[in-house]
């Protein structure tokens, strides 16, 4: 997946972006060796509110979630 931060480390994210980071179950470990939490391979209707709403946060929207699983 890609999202509107991927070029940045943790260190550089704002602690908004890194809260919702979080939210998704990115560590920063993960998020600086750009591995995916489990959250990403779920389809955007199988998300919590809360994760939407963090997934949003990065970026996405429903279409650019899902559409990494149809490729």
């Amino acid at each position: 997946m890609v999202c509107k931060y991927d070029d940045y480390d943790w260190a550089e994210l704002e602690p908004s972006v890194q809260a919702a980071a979080s939210k998704l179950g990115f560590t920063p470990v993960m998020w600086d060796a750009d591995e995916e939490p489990d959250a990403c391979d779920e389809y955007w209707k199988d998300l919590s509110e809360e994760q939407k709403a963090a997934a949003i946060t990065l970026g996405y929207t429903e279409e650019s979630w899902n559409a990494e699983d149809d490729e």
